[in-house]
């Protein structure tokens, strides 16, 4: 993380977009452990600390560059609880521009929390949660379907949607660690690309992004499912490759996907409001230069030559 934060610092990027699980939870992490030195600690311990090593040793490295988070399903685990997520991490859930558009929406907004957006020269930068089998839940739902409302309204100025969650929708490449795993998650998750679809049908530039694999993939949602409802899909990126433990991509990836990386995914907005998406691969020399201080070079080898399974590709 503090790689990447060095990278969009230095590219004088508009913000950063986390899209959740901030540290492990069921296990110390990695990190943690070689900056304390230490080769266990007991998970209690861990679980008290884990929270604030994130604010201090990941989300302070971005300084004053605005980060916007996502939450994760290891960001839900106990004793974690979602008024504890809400109070830990209000600073970044209640931002000036995301409580800037929560008074513009009135009676249609949200509540400091979870899911929430923000518009920024006409688009539309919506961040959902699905860290839960509870979600997509009516709440939620409910309040997409308004922001989704005003955005296909005349007169709303936005000529682009981009929205980022944790797991990706259900039928994509990526269906087997996704929205697919519980029922609910299926249900709404299909209602959900549904309205994205329409948006893009009725003529805005719809795009989504999510987590939850530890590779990359462009292009999850061209698949066999999508298709049989129509020719065109609504596009979508997962990208998972911010520091956990990486895994191994399914078969049926797009080109272009890599797996044993990290790096994260840079976005550029053109003025007719289509966005380019291209991945940016971290090497160990980056890891190596933005270390946090106390960071041991064998324990940043370490993490990446091993930190992982499967065969980079």
């Amino acid at each position: 993380m503090p790689a990447i934060a060095a990278k969009v610092r230095a590219e004088k990027d508009a913000f950063y977009w986390h899209l959740g699980d901030f540290r492990w939870i069921d296990d110390p992490d990695q990190d943690l452990l070689a900056l304390m030195g230490r080769t266990q600690i007991p998970i209690p311990e861990y679980q008290q600390i884990a929270w604030d090593d994130f604010l201090k040793y990941q989300m302070a490295a971005f300084s004053d560059l605005p980060v916007f988070l996502a939450r994760g399903n290891h960001d839900t685990k106990p004793p974690m609880t979602r008024d504890g997520y809400i109070e830990k991490f209000k600073s970044f859930l209640d931002r000036p521009e995301i409580a800037a558009q929560r008074k513009k929406d009135g009676a249609d907004a949200a509540p400091i929390g979870p899911w929430y957006h923000w518009v920024e020269r006409g688009v539309d930068f919506i961040t959902l949660d699905n860290s839960t089998t509870a979600e997509f839940s009516d709440p939620q739902l409910g309040w997409l379907r308004a922001v989704l409302d005003h955005d296909l309204g005349p007169g709303s100025g936005i000529r682009t949607i981009v929205v980022a969650m944790h797991e990706a929708l259900p039928h994509s490449t990526a269906s087997d660690h996704a929205m697919d795993d519980w029922r609910l998650g299926q249900q709404t998750g299909e209602l959900v690309y549904g309205w994205l679809y329409d948006a893009q049908a009725a003529g805005k530039h719809v795009y989504t992004i999510a987590s939850h694999s530890h590779y990359y993939s462009p292009d999850i949602y061209n698949t066999t499912f999508w298709h049989q409802y129509s020719d065109s899909v609504v596009p979508g990126i997962l990208v998972g490759t911010g520091g956990a433990f990486r895994l191994p991509m399914p078969p049926n990836v797009a080109s272009g996907s890599k797996s044993m990386v990290y790096g994260f995914l840079r976005a550029t907005v053109h003025p007719d409001g289509t966005v380019d998406f291209a991945f940016q691969q971290l090497t160990e020399n980056d890891l190596q230069d933005s270390k946090w201080p106390g960071a041991p070079q064998d324990a940043i080898h370490e993490c990446f030559i091993h930190n992982g399974v499967g065969t980079a590709q």
